[in-house]
């Protein structure tokens, strides 16, 4: 008797017929994107710097390689602040005034701390032949001070008690250079000459800015005054040209009037009676400088007129009855 086989079994999936047009590859797909324009080597360092600092415009010098010394007020030497990387003379936006602003800006290839430091002064800056030296003053909190503070995480800015409120810190730029015909052997020469050109520049804009800022204030002051003074009210004015201890009597303050009252009295007087207008009110004399005793006295009010008749008629009745008694 024969073994009966085993039925395989069909491991094949069906296929899933679908009639989505998603389901098909399509032909912008197959096609090769077109590759992004290429950078120059100015805009990917400026894309860069960028992230670190958003406020840079411009790259306007670079060393491929310094090192950045501080100098200990304790050992009197150079020692290192471990920041070391390309070097960045770097243009920034105008500040609140609308002054120029540079910055010294090391790009730090053994940490994540950068060196950052604002150029705003040639008096901040000298060159040697070792170094371009840098003095930044930084407050002891650690908050900036007038030149910024330079790597504010790195421990370099720890507050010296020796020097009150304000840490001077002095900064060395050693930057690298060969000589010709390496790349390198105008490096050293160009960036602190850029340096040094920058702070100038900054100094003299921050200079201009503050003396148009004072400009702008005074003028605004003047401004005020002038616009003070000339308002002033009618009555103050009227009380002013008033002497003191003067009272203000109806003839200073309608003097004009009057004047004309009186002047067209005196044509009326000479004027003849045909020729005169009737006024619509008399005119009253003034009393106002009179004494007591030249004030005229009161004129008494009109008597009633007496009826002539009835009196004739009267005296004629009361004569018959004389004349009548006597008889």
């Amino acid at each position: 008797m024969t073994s009966r086989k085993p039925r395989r079994q069909n491991n094949h999936n069906p296929v899933n017929l679908t009639d989505y047009e998603s389901d098909a590859p399509y032909y912008s797909d197959m096609q090769q994107q077109p590759a992004p324009p290429p950078r120059s080597n100015e805009e990917l360092n400026l894309s860069v710097i960028r992230r670190h600092k958003p406020s840079v415009t411009s790259i306007l010098s670079l060393a491929p390689y310094a090192v950045v010394y501080i100098f200990s007020p304790t050992t009197k030497q150079w020692e290192k602040n471990g920041v070391e990387g390309t070097l960045f003379v770097c243009q920034e936006t105008q500040g609140d005034l609308g002054e120029e602003r540079y910055t010294a800006f090391v790009l730090n290839r053994r940490g994540l701390n950068n060196f950052d430091l604002p150029l705003t002064d040639s008096e901040n800056v000298e060159i040697t032949e070792e170094y371009v030296i840098l003095k930044a003053e930084e407050s002891a909190e650690g908050e900036a001070g007038q030149n910024g503070i330079a790597d504010p995480l790195h421990p370099q800015n720890v507050p010296n008690n020796q020097s009150g409120t304000n840490n001077v810190r002095i900064y060395g730029l050693w930057i690298y250079s060969e000589p010709p015909p390496n790349s390198t052997a105008e490096s050293r020469t160009i960036n602190a000459q850029m340096i040094l050109e920058c702070a100038t520049h900054a100094g003299e804009s921050m200079k201009l800015a503050r003396e148009r800022l004072e400009a702008m204030r005074q003028t605004s002051l003047h401004l005020a005054a002038v616009a003070a003074s000339t308002k002033a009210a009618p009555m103050e004015e009227i009380q002013a040209s008033v002497p003191m201890g003067r009272q203000i009597s109806l003839k200073d303050l309608f003097g004009q009037q009057r004047a004309q009252d009186d002047a067209w009295s005196v044509r009326a007087h000479h004027l003849a009676p045909e020729q005169q207008h009737p006024q619509p009110y008399p005119q009253q004399p003034n009393y106002q400088h009179m004494m007591p005793h030249q004030m005229p006295s009161p004129t008494p009010p009109p008597q009633p007129q007496s009826d002539v008749l009835g009196d004739l008629f009267r005296r004629a009745g009361l004569a018959q009855q004389g004349n009548g008694q006597g008889h």
